[in-house]
């Protein structure tokens, strides 16, 4: 357990927030190339995009656990503004940030599903990166086992659960490990397999809803409501995915193939080139 990094002056830089901007910033060049390799999307919108993403992750996943703990700021409200203090949920940010990031492809009229399906890769990869700051910050802990168990020092969340002599499951490395091996798996099953569009997207709900609903019932949450709430969570990403792979089977058209995007976005580019040619001889008449 490492939870602060460093400190400028009084200001600490904190290891679990050091890896959430890893993980953003990893997300975010993964998004850029296959936007790039894998569609017609103008991939330069990938800026603007993480802008509106990374607001709804950070309001998401605080207003989550303030939502869940309220007894805890009930008689100080103005406390859920203070997100220096610590107390976020992932699935709170996931799905705003996720709303944000929609609005934006609609306010954009960008393609839905091309998007969806490069974004897929890249959250898989950001939650692998993502969840080893948090077992450096010792949140997000496992329960009881003397199996592959770990322990973390005095003063920890899980010495102030468990006491200071405790063997627990290492989740957060567990959700880091499957968050890796989603995302391998998504990027071997893009070059290999013929998709439609919007199938990768799908893919990943099935494999993250799954991957959490098992992690899940290893995790320390307090309240235990707070395991239920997730469980249900993650069974909708479940099932949500195993659907839309279903109806975009039937309705959406194959993802193309690398070559005939990059032929495409050339052909593009070569016609863009003459028009604005034409345009500035035309402007000197």
């Amino acid at each position: 357990m490492y939870p602060i990094l460093f400190k400028i002056g009084n200001f600490p830089i904190r290891t679990y927030s050091l890896f959430l901007l890893l993980a953003f910033v990893v997300g975010m060049l993964v998004l850029r190339y296959l936007l790039k390799r894998r569609t017609l999307v103008d991939y330069q919108l990938v800026t603007d995009l993480a802008f509106w993403v990374i607001i709804g992750v950070v309001i998401g996943s605080r207003l989550l656990f303030v939502l869940l703990h309220w007894s805890d700021f009930a008689s100080q409200p103005l406390r859920a503004l203070n997100i220096m203090e610590g107390g976020a949920v992932y699935y709170g940010g996931f799905l705003l940030g996720f709303v944000f990031g929609a609005v934006f492809v609609w306010l954009k009229k960008l393609p839905a599903f091309p998007m969806l399906d490069a974004i897929a890769p890249a959250i898989a990869l950001g939650e692998g990166i993502g969840r080893i700051g948090c077992f450096f910050n010792g949140c997000c802990f496992g329960k009881p086992t003397d199996f592959c168990g770990i322990t973390f020092p005095p003063g920890s969340y899980a010495a102030q659960t468990y006491g200071d002599v405790h063997s627990i499951w290492p989740t957060q490395l567990f959700q880091s490990g499957g968050g890796i091996l989603l995302f391998v798996i998504l990027i071997l099953v893009l070059r290999f397999v013929t998709l439609r569009k919007g199938q990768l997207f799908s893919l990943f709900l099935v494999g993250f809803g799954a991957l959490r609903f098992g992690v899940n019932f290893l995790r320390w949450y307090d309240p235990v409501s707070d395991l239920w709430v997730n469980q249900i969570i993650a069974s909708v990403l479940f099932l949500a995915g195993a659907v839309l792979f279903f109806v975009t089977q039937k309705t959406q058209e194959e993802i193309p193939e690398v070559a005939w995007i990059a032929q495409e976005r050339k052909r593009l580019a070569e016609a863009a080139e003459k028009k604005e040619r034409k345009k500035k001889k035309k402007s000197r008449r």
